[in-house]
């Protein structure tokens, strides 16, 4: 009877509590198609590029990023409700020099059920929080999740009402916390009488409204908080002759409040002669010489004509 009643207590901690399966990684180097070295593009110096293959079945459609501090792991987030923990080499001045794979896991719901439909588990953003916990948001069926950890159960977190209205597959794809502890949400596709785009600010309880200017095809995909307090912002463009295209620039942090209309400040436009593709996750960190690591992951969208890329830029911000 004692035994019996102690697999019946372990099973009840166990629920809620999901696996992390390990994964292995093929890490492939890209450069751009060109033979000067260094290469620049705006602002921004290309340092390193890998392809990034692996037979674990739901390897793919990366969607959004977040960074150790140290910059040896990167936690991916793919648009199916799946995460992925890869482990970054680096040498000494901070360079890229090796993908390897790390843990993968299965997103849960407010019940401890994981996420297994494209409705529910569109995960499109991921954000590590001060409090050591993840937020994501979620386009289709559009919401903001906290997990206490990647393998717990989902937590509500009050949306902005007004994200229940965007277009199903144009929802809050970019999001990150500021150094205030506030939240800050993009909206790929919801826009305004006067055409710019929503975003909101706020805790988590309490959101106010502001917008961006769009710049051309642009829309946002990630954002990450730089080690200046500024706000990187990526954005992407594609289109049936001219395919993918990526935009970065900087949102000053003195710019963002409630009802501002913010601006990105323009880093540098990602398109060939670099390796190009899909790019909606983003990430940065400083490097040993002081200058600004940027990184940029791309959703091959579970396709064989695309791939998933990790590219590294350096920022020496004037």
């Amino acid at each position: 009877m004692m035994r019996l009643l102690v697999i019946f207590i372990v099973g009840l901690l166990s629920i809620g509590s999901a696996a992390a399966d390990p994964v292995a990684i093929t890490a492939t180097p890209v450069a751009p198609d060109v033979g000067a070295t260094p290469f620049t593009t705006g602002q921004l110096e290309y340092l390193a590029g890998f392809s990034l293959a692996s037979d674990a079945k739901d390897f793919g459609g990366l969607s959004g990023a977040s960074l150790s501090t140290d910059g040896r792991t990167l936690t991916a987030l793919a648009d199916i409700g799946v995460w992925f923990r890869l482990a970054l080499a680096h040498d000494a001045t901070g360079r890229l020099i090796g993908v390897s794979g790390g843990a993968s896991g299965r997103l849960e719901d407010e019940h401890g059920k994981p996420l297994t439909t494209k409705y529910v588990g569109d995960s499109e953003s991921i954000t590590h929080a001060a409090d050591g916990s993840y937020y994501v948001t979620f386009e289709g069926w559009h919401r903001l999740w906290r997990y206490p950890s990647l393998t717990a159960a989902a937590k509500y977190v009050r949306p902005p009402k007004e994200m229940a209205s965007l277009p199903g597959n144009e929802g809050v794809e970019a999001a990150t916390q500021l150094p205030d502890g506030r939240f800050l949400l993009l909206s790929e596709g919801g826009f305004t009488d006067s055409g710019d785009l929503q975003g909101w600010l706020g805790d988590g309880k309490r959101w106010a409204g502001l917008t961006l200017a769009p710049t051309g095809a642009f829309r946002p995909t990630d954002l990450t908080v730089l080690p200046t307090g500024d706000v990187l912002l990526l954005e992407r463009s594609a289109s049936l002759f001219g395919g993918f295209a990526a935009r970065l620039s900087v949102i000053r942090s003195a710019t963002i409040a409630p009802g501002a209309r913010v601006n990105g400040e323009e880093l540098a436009v990602i398109e060939g002669p670099l390796p190009i593709d899909n790019f909606e996750g983003a990430a940065a960190r400083a490097a040993p010489d002081g200058s600004v690591l940027i990184y940029i992951l791309s959703d091959d969208n579970f396709s064989a004509m695309e791939q998933t890329l990790l590219l590294q830029f350096r920022w020496r911000p004037q």
